[in-house]
């Protein structure tokens, strides 16, 4: 079996993935961070990353950035997550993985209210899970003009996606914003059962 921990430590050493300023409590079993943010579509757009349950075989990554983190973030940007056991699925990003994207983002632009921007939609039950994966998406704002650009939403789901996935998150959820007039927020799961995604943090 392939350890995670040793592929992890091989992105690093090449730069194929970034920390971000956290620190893994191996007492409480959690692992204090700052939020990712970061644009998803250009000027005026930005991404929140965060995560509640984190896969035990990702920890490497949340280890000796602490110091940086408390110098140069104040304690309301700071999360806290749970470290889960290391058999708990993560966010996917495999072959299958465009799958997910596009049926998510399906999802979103097709319900999408082109005059209020309002929308919930979801999948909760068994029957109705996607490749092993659960989500809730809900967005707001005045102008939907991201309606007809169905891209542009698949590009802010798969960015979300994978940024989960990098940072070993079993569920979280990330905010997306764009040019002030449109708002998402999307949960995820990879373990629908134990871990709802309607429970994600954002």
């Amino acid at each position: 079996m392939v350890n995670p921990s040793k592929i992890i430590s091989s992105l690093f050493a090449f730069g194929f993935v970034s920390r971000c300023h956290a620190e893994y409590s191996e007492a409480t079993q959690t692992v204090t961070y700052v939020p990712i943010v970061e644009e998803w579509a250009g000027e005026g757009s930005s991404l929140t990353v965060n995560f509640d349950l984190i896969n035990f075989n990702y920890i490497s990554l949340y280890n000796g950035t602490s110091a940086q983190s408390k110098r140069t973030q104040s304690k309301e940007t700071m999360r806290t997550a749970t470290v889960i056991g290391s058999e708990a699925s993560t966010i996917v990003t495999t072959s299958s993985s465009p799958k997910l994207y596009n049926f998510i983002a399906g999802m979103i632009e097709g319900k999408s209210d082109a005059n209020s921007c309002g929308l919930t939609v979801g999948v909760n039950t068994e029957n109705n899970y996607f490749l092993g994966h659960a989500y809730k998406a809900t967005t707001s704002g005045s102008s939907c003009h991201t309606k007809t650009e169905g891209k542009t939403i698949l590009s802010g789901v798969e960015k979300c996606a994978n940024r989960l996935h990098e940072y070993g998150a079993t569920r979280g959820c990330c905010t997306l914003t764009l040019g002030g007039t449109w708002t998402g927020h999307l949960r995820l799961t990879a373990e629908p059962i134990e871990y709802p995604a309607t429970s994600a943090t954002c």
